[in-house]
């Protein structure tokens, strides 16, 4: 499978997720499709026809992610949307915690629905699997490699839970529940999932760890990907899980470093504190 990041509005990230069949015409769904004809445009540079978008994923309600599925709808009647809650504008197929489907007729995908509410309460994270081996998908034309033309094993689509070196605001939820979401929940999922979020938030994410942990080398190596501008500065679908458990202060509420830079005796204290300290804009380190 290949996922494409497609940059709309200021900094939001809608995706296109498609098949890479041997013989047959690739297919595709859509997420977060904010934008429809920007999507559209993309879709179209990758080769897709309209008869092979299969549907739309959207991993919350709020307008800049699901803003676009009623003209989804209309641009491709009949075709599937999923989300968390009836209340997404335009869903067809409501997804809870456990749920799975499978895209795809030819090198299919299989997808896992996360229930992860605190941003908002209908959020839902999609992990996806290509269900072909790793040394197949190494050996197809593009193989396996950085960057939106690669071939990808697995990744999760996060929406505003989980970004790269940071989270989502609380506005649905608690500080537990933000917990049980990325320590919990998208914990468990195998450490070389890529993370594809909602929006491009890293730098200002990255400047909030530096100063939380500025001697922590995987934060140190965060700097300097986006000193150098690394996959030209999108940081989305390059990091992987188990590096969020290594540079993200909010998956590391329970380090004694964050303990005590928090002045926090639990995790739960610490993930409230750094949740107002980067509400507030305290915390901030020059990179």
């Amino acid at each position: 499978m290949r996922i494409v990041p497609v940059p709309v509005r200021d900094d939001n990230y809608a995706y296109i997720l498609m098949s890479t069949p041997q013989k047959a015409r690739p297919q595709a769904v859509f997420v977060d499709v904010y934008d429809v004809p920007r999507v559209q445009k993309v879709a179209a540079q990758l080769g897709l026809k309209d008869d092979n978008i299969l549907g739309a994923i959207t991993t919350h309600g709020h307008h800049d992610h699901a803003g676009g599925n009623k003209a989804f709808a209309s641009a491709y009647p009949g075709r599937k949307i999923w989300g968390g809650a009836s209340s997404v504008s335009s869903v067809t197929d409501l997804v809870q915690h456990g749920d799975s489907f499978e895209l795809f007729d030819e090198a299919p995908v299989h997808v896992k629905c996360l229930a992860t509410p605190c941003h908002t309460r209908d959020s839902i994270c999609f992990y996806v699997e290509d269900t072909r081996s790793e040394s197949a998908l190494a050996q197809t034309p593009n193989g396996v490699k950085e960057g939106p033309e690669g071939e990808k094993k697995r990744g999760v689509f996060t929406g505003d839970t989980l970004f790269i070196s940071g989270c989502g605001r609380f506005f649905e939820g608690s500080a537990e529940d933000m917990d049980r979401a990325l320590n919990e929940v998208l914990s468990t999922l195998p450490e070389d999932t890529l993370i594809y979020c909602g929006h491009e938030y890293t730098k200002s994410n990255a400047a909030f760890s530096a100063a939380v942990l500025p001697s922590r080398p995987a934060v140190q190596s965060l700097v300097a990907d986006l000193r150098r501008g690394r996959n030209g500065g999108v940081t989305t679908g390059i990091y992987t899980l188990g590096e969020e458990r290594q540079h993200n202060p909010f998956m590391l509420v329970s380090d004694p470093e964050v303990l005590q830079v928090t002045g926090s005796h639990d995790k739960l204290g610490a993930m409230q504190y750094l949740r107002e300290a980067k509400n507030q804009g305290r915390l901030q380190a020059a990179i």
